[in-house]
């Protein structure tokens, strides 16, 4: 069973596949492939610099916060920058996904429609929260008001994204609530149950 996760930015996507993958999924994100790529694959880091030059280069790979500094507020440079990455990405996931003997595995993948990708995973999950709690916790992270909306112009609105997935998760509670939603959602696609407590499968 092939599981895709996605929602807008801080909504808590990168935490619900944590629980998934504490469930017994085996799990993969975007993101994480990025930092990968951008860190220890030599040819991503020579296309990312060739475009970009060498004052993106850092210790370890590319240096991801001046590599967002130069895409930032450019349209065609960011094109650009997703023109590379993109493709690897996704042939990434393809490649786990085929390769998988778990019984679920997630990818968190935060362009998932926007990428034309829903139809390629057995389940879409949706994961929203309100925007007053997204905003909190995007400057938890270090991400302004203004670099929040700017990458959330690039997506389709939460809204949407629920629309088309074909289940929501909604993050509006506390942690224990999302953690239920997860266990309910493995118990449903694959038949495994659990307790109660957190994380803790039925003897």
């Amino acid at each position: 069973m092939t599981l895709a996760v996605t929602g807008p930015f801080a909504c808590g996507k990168s935490t619900f596949v944590r629980m998934l993958g504490g469930l017994g999924a085996e799990t993969v994100s975007a993101d994480g492939l990025v930092h990968e790529l951008l860190a220890e694959d030599p040819a991503t880091v020579s296309a990312v610099v060739e475009r970009f030059g060498e004052e993106v280069l850092g210790e370890g790979g590319v240096d991801r916060d001046a590599l967002s500094r130069a895409v930032f507020g450019d349209p065609e440079a960011l094109q650009d920058l997703e023109g590379i990455l993109h493709p690897l990405v996704r042939r990434e996931t393809d490649r786990r996904a085929a390769a998988s003997e778990a019984e679920l595995f997630v990818a968190e993948i935060p362009l998932l429609f926007e990428g034309g990708r829903g139809e390629q995973f057995d389940l879409t999950v949706a994961v929203t929260a309100p925007e007053e709690r997204r905003r909190a916790w995007a400057a938890e992270r270090g991400v302004d008001e203004g670099k929040r909306r700017a990458i959330e112009e690039r997506q389709l609105s939460g809204e949407e994204k629920a629309r088309r997935a074909g289940l929501v998760v909604a993050n509006d509670g506390d942690l224990y609530r999302l953690e239920e939603q997860a266990r309910k959602l493995v118990e449903k696609v694959i038949g495994r149950k659990f307790s109660d407590g957190p994380g803790q499968e039925e003897e």
